[in-house]
């Protein structure tokens, strides 16, 4: 496989050969674009894979020039940098910039920083990071709605513009096109079958028991019922999409676009009142999750009501009824005989001189005033055990509290004596750049979360304490662990790891920890799989809610990136990514929403999707993320890159 790379042009360079380098490989490959790959620490199985692709491998490291220059990057479309780390990406832009000035560079980096700085310092550089592609689709997965994906192509979110991805129930047997008129269908799944047809035409016929997914626009779904909780995760999804493009793109808040929570100017300059709210909704919430103090009183009461009560557990009240016990009746005794029976005795002596004396004898720091030296025989008998009891019985409460301060520093270390606070929860076991994107989508979602982490010295872990997130160090496989994350009163528990084979291990643990028929609402179980083609399989056998890869979400964007398409959003509909992009209009392209233009090419055209509102140049074409690629490369050929100026 190693050797020269194509002769001609409009190739693509992959710099790193893992499972997103991997993916991307294939996806262009599928789109028919030329793909050489630059790696020297794939393994066997990876490069067997490029060997019956029959794609070409450089193999030696791609922070070396000569290694890009062997893989033709003077003449290459584009080069996408995805190898292992943010370090080894950055070196890999700074290497292909500097040999080949004005060659397309996609990179993923994961550090929102460092992205932005490398965009802005190097003009032919486009920063993605997985895990703020994929975040919003795991938190659509964690939140229970029929509404799979919303967006808002022009930027806005006033109802008219939002478009929405729904799971729709078939009323009776009929025409997809007499059921739900201009909606656009995505997929149909027929009862009883395991593979879905993608992007059907809209007179295909559709019958109770089909699954089915639709896209429209959020008014028009409203109109057909769309329930008040499905129009506001609608929305919501919306404003979470918006965030993650820019995030997810490595772009800073700017003056041009705004800080978050601000909203999107009009084109009158005002801004627009559905985007302020929803933004100013999905910001109070993530500033909730970073104000962690800043709750509402009684929210706090119940939460130290639950402190409380998890502290005082039954040694502790057995060893403290003791206590009080012996106090009331020493205070008792010597409130009725101690005058009678100690001729040192003040004639005054009350109840509360008796309760005095009890509590110094007790704790061993009295008989400056009162004492038993001259007491009748019986009473200093009564004193001297008082003493030895009484001693023991504080000394045992002493020793509780004392266990009590240590274990609660220890909680707050561990996230433990948090998480025991927490209800309707999302569990989010690992916190890698995947984890955190979820973490913060939910947060803005005003979700709480709680987060199990297995390795103490993550270096996302002051990010989740800093939002004000709780965090169980521990093992998510075992269940105690998942226990002390509050398991029995969360809706959702998502396994984020990079892990697959742990993530599966996470969630059966989950299973069989939690009682049947504990919490409110039955436990929703999202799980993160590295092979895509398993997912399906994993989600029947193992009845998990939804089974997703990052990678599989991420990469549509990367290799749409690389051949120069305008992306506007990516979901996830029957195991399959789908992208939706913005291409020019071409004769014949219908201008509404389900079109039937290019329903043979599996794609559907939805609308028109330019900037200018209606401009009628640009209509949205939705359809998997390959046919999108492939079609693309047809009708929306990118310029190659400017000459060199001198010969190479």
């Amino acid at each position: 496989m190693g050797g020269a790379g194509p002769s001609g042009t409009d190739h693509v360079i992959v710099c790193g050969l893992n499972s997103l380098g991997m993916s991307i490989t294939e996806h262009l490959d599928a789109a028919g674009v030329r793909v050489v790959v630059v790696d020297d620490r794939g393994g066997p199985g990876l490069r067997r894979r490029l060997e019956r692709l029959g794609v070409t491998l450089v193999p030696e490291g791609a922070e070396h020039a000569e290694s890009l220059r062997e893989a033709g990057l003077d003449r290459a479309l584009a080069l996408v940098a995805c190898g292992g780390s943010d370090l080894e990406n950055l070196r890999t832009c700074l290497v292909a910039a500097e040999a080949a000035p004005g060659t397309r560079i996609v990179a993923n980096i994961d550090n929102h920083q460092l992205g932005s700085q490398l965009q802005d310092t190097i003009a032919e550089v486009r920063v993605l990071s997985v895990g703020g592609l994929a975040g919003p689709g795991f938190v659509e997965a964690c939140l229970q709605s029929s509404v799979i994906h919303a967006f808002a192509p022009g930027g806005t979110s006033g109802e008219a513009e939002i478009l929405a991805v729904v799971d729709e129930d078939v009323p009776r047997r009929a025409a997809f096109r007499e059921l739900y008129g201009d909606l656009t269908p995505v997929s149909l799944r027929r009862a009883g079958e395991r593979r879905a047809d993608l992007c059907p035409p809209r007179d295909v016929m559709v019958a109770p028991g089909d699954r089915l997914v639709v896209l429209g626009r959020l008014s028009d779904l409203r109109t057909r019922g769309l329930s008040s909780d499905d129009l506001s995760h609608a929305r919501m999804f919306t404003a979470l999409a918006t965030h993650a493009a820019r995030a997810g793109a490595g772009t800073a808040p700017t003056a041009a676009t705004g800080a978050p929570g601000s909203a999107a100017p009009t084109a009158d300059g005002r801004a627009d009142a559905a985007t302020a709210g929803v933004t100013a909704g999905v910001t109070a919430g993530r500033g909730a999750g970073r104000r962690g103090a800043r709750q509402p009183r009684g929210r706090r009461l119940r939460g130290l009501a639950a402190v409380m009560q998890a502290e005082l557990d039954a040694p502790f009240r057995r060893a403290l009824a003791v206590v009080t016990a012996v106090t009331a009746v020493s205070t008792v005794v010597l409130a009725l005989t101690y005058r009678n029976n100690n001729p040192a005795a003040p004639a005054d002596f009350d109840t509360l001189d008796a309760l005095y004396l009890t509590v110094g004898t007790m704790v061993t720091v009295g008989y400056g005033d009162y004492n038993f030296g001259t007491a009748d025989t019986w009473l200093q008998v009564f004193g001297i055990c008082l003493m030895l009891f009484g001693a023991l019985a504080v000394a045992v409460v002493y020793a509780f509290i004392t266990n009590v301060i240590v274990s609660r520093r220890l909680e707050r270390i561990l996230g433990i004596g948090q998480a025991r606070t927490v209800r309707d929860h999302v569990i989010i076991c690992g916190l890698g750049p995947v984890g955190v994107a979820v973490m913060d989508g939910l947060l803005r979602a005003g979700r709480p979360a709680v987060v199990v982490e297995r390795d103490e010295n993550n270096r996302y872990l002051p990010v989740a304490r800093e939002r004000g997130v709780p965090v169980v160090i521990g093992d998510a496989t075992v269940g105690s662990t998942l226990m002390e994350a509050g398991l029995e009163r969360a809706t959702t528990i998502a396994a984020l790891t990079g892990d697959g084979h742990a993530n599966l291990e996470t969630v059966l643990s989950a299973r069989q920890a939690r009682a049947p028929g504990t919490g409110d609402l039955p436990l929703r179980v999202v799980a993160r799989v590295l092979d895509t083609a398993l997912a399906d399989d994993i989600e029947h056998r193992f009845g998990i809610h939804t089974a997703r890869s990052a990678t599989a979400l991420a990469v549509p964007y990367f290799v749409a990136a690389a051949v120069g398409q305008d992306v506007v959003s990516s979901f996830y509909a029957e195991q399959t990514p789908f992208l939706v992009v913005r291409m020019p209009k071409r004769a014949g392209d219908g201008d509404g929403i389900g079109s039937d233009a290019d329903e043979g090419a599996g794609i559907r055209v939805v609308g028109v999707g330019g900037a200018g509102a209606g401009d009628g140049t640009e209509p949205l074409v939705v359809g998997p993320a390959s046919k999108i690629i492939s079609l693309g490369r047809r009708d929306q050929r990118p310029p190659a890159p400017p000459a060199p100026a001198g010969p190479r």
